[in-house]
């Protein structure tokens, strides 16, 4: 039996992106298959019962008879529902959508947030698997591809890497103490910091831990359960061997998890890895984002030697797609003086750091218990960094002070109609006349309101940037001589930038 459009609404990744229903009845409507798209000749592609996705792309600049037209086609298709994203393309539906989804009872659902697509057709496969009369088959097979690796002796890495293939995610063995054993090491997508975990038992008792890191799912679940079994049988065939990591991986391990109790529990952890903090001296914490298609842990060396040359003796493992390294700072750690030592680092790297991307700083720490949260911090500034576009050098905590409050506690329908409201005439103008307004504000907020600088990054002359200008005041009826006024500006377009993952520099082109 096929899903409703209510029970796909319904799904984490549909939940996360605050769906509206504008016209139709979703209880009324089964959903065959999820599907996205932005080319406005997609009806043709389509077998009928989809849910299809769009931000809008391929609709901008279409007249209201084409935008009729392109939902009749859908209708004509048998099209389940159009999901549109709002925020990217439009700031609302455009009318002719709404009005011709409602002549023809096709299914109209707003999507007020900004969640990968891949995400919702991850999703709407989980629930057809977990309602298919197939499932233990395929449960079946899940089971055969996790445990080859065992029948054919092919040891622990092999086994994690089929899981981490399996699941789409990260797959790690801990100990029975929640120490790091071993990770998968094929390159997947980023983990969105959820993870799911079973226990491993030996003849013995517990013998450790698997962990998924990444969002639970039905299929996830059926590779996690035959994973603990499967590492159980590997472990018995080496019942001596040991696979420990080294001291300082496994506190940033630890660190990166949450698990470190206290900070003198954390001091004798360091003692015994060897790196002694001294009195009177803050604590540098960093995080080096890596490729996902690159494994972490061929960084750490690297990154503890260029560390090392300008900070002195490291503490440094991989976390993730991070390598996070502790070092120890001045009892004066300046801004200007934490940037230059990581930077000269940053520039140490070299060659052989391939898959490095931004090394991001957290603010200096004076007391050893508030180096897990600046883990925490370092980690979110990598992730911050990658929405807003940067994606080398060095970035401290304090460059990102406004993108780091937008993502802790902005609500996605308040941000949308902030942008809105401060950007929004800029950008249907630039979308229709293919102009350069968004990269010319950009350019101007970026060199602090310098016009011949502005007018020298951009390649035009001064009058030409006088004209501009004064475009943009008009559009928006601002003055862009009011510090308030250019402010709120600033936020729109960092907010707008998160939103998208658009660059104003290049987004029209």
């Amino acid at each position: 039996m096929l899903p409703t459009l209510r029970e796909v609404l319904a799904l984490p990744s549909f939940r996360a992106a605050a769906p509206e229903v504008l016209t139709g009845d979703a209880d009324a409507v089964t959903v065959r298959w999820v599907h996205s798209s932005e080319v406005y000749e997609i009806a043709g592609l389509l077998a009928g019962g989809e849910v299809l996705l769009t931000t809008g792309l391929g609709l901008h600049g279409r007249t209201a008879a084409q935008l009729t037209a392109y939902v009749d086609r859908l209708a004509d298709a048998g099209c389940a529902a159009l999901a549109l994203e709002i925020g990217r393309s439009f700031f609302e539906a455009p009318a002719p959508v709404v009005r011709a989804a409602q002549r023809r009872g096709l299914t109209l659902v707003a999507l007020h947030a900004v969640v990968p697509f891949v995400r919702m057709v991850e999703d709407f496969h989980d629930l057809t698997v977990r309602r298919h009369p197939d499932a233990p088959r395929l449960a079946e097979r899940v089971w055969q591809e996790v445990l080859a690796p065992v029948v054919h002796g092919q040891g622990m890495t092999a086994l994690l890497d089929a899981a981490a293939r399996l699941a789409g995610c990260g797959v790690e063995l801990l100990d029975v103490d929640g120490t790091l054993v071993e990770r998968s090491r094929v390159a997947v997508p980023e983990d969105d910091g959820e993870c799911v975990d079973a226990d491993v038992r030996g003849p013995g008792g517990p013998a450790g831990r698997v962990v998924l890191r990444g969002r639970s799912s039905a299929r996830r679940v059926a590779v996690l359960q035959r994973l603990s079994v499967a590492v159980a049988l590997e472990l018995g065939r080496h019942p001596g061997a040991e696979h420990r990591p080294s001291l300082a991986q496994a506190v940033v391990t630890d660190l990166a998890a949450g698990a470190v109790s206290s900070g003198a529990d954390l001091r004798d952890r360091l003692v015994a890895a060897g790196w002694v903090p001294a009195p009177g001296r803050h604590l540098l914490v960093a995080a080096l984002d890596v490729d996902p298609r690159v494994p972490a842990h061929e960084l750490v060396a690297p990154l503890r030697e260029a560390l090392t040359g300008e900070l002195g003796p490291v503490v440094a493992g991989a976390a993730g797609n991070h390598v996070v390294a502790l070092a120890q700072g001045w009892s004066r750690p300046l801004p200007q003086r934490v940037r230059a030592a990581f930077t000269a680092a940053y520039d140490g790297l070299g060659p052989g750091a391939a898959g490095a991307r931004v090394l991001a700083v957290a603010a200096p720490v004076a007391d050893l218990a508030d180096v897990g949260p600046a883990v925490a911090q370092v980690r979110e500034v990598a992730q911050v960094a990658r929405r807003v576009g940067t994606r080398s050098g060095v970035v401290l905590a304090r460059d990102l002070g406004v993108p780091r409050l937008l993502a802790a506690g902005s609500d996605p329908t308040a941000t949308a109609a902030f942008v809105a409201e401060q950007l929004g005439p800029l950008l249907e103008y630039d979308i229709a006349a293919s102009a350069d307004l968004m990269r010319t504000l950009d350019a101007f907020l970026a060199r602090g309101a310098s016009k011949s600088r502005t007018a020298a990054a951009l390649g035009i002359r001064r009058q030409s940037l006088y004209a501009r200008l004064e475009r943009i005041e008009r559009l928006l009826g601002v003055s862009l001589g009011d510090a308030g006024q250019v402010s709120c500006l600033a936020v729109a377009l960092t907010a707008w930038r998160m939103r998208t993952g658009l660059d104003p520099q290049t987004a029209f082109g």
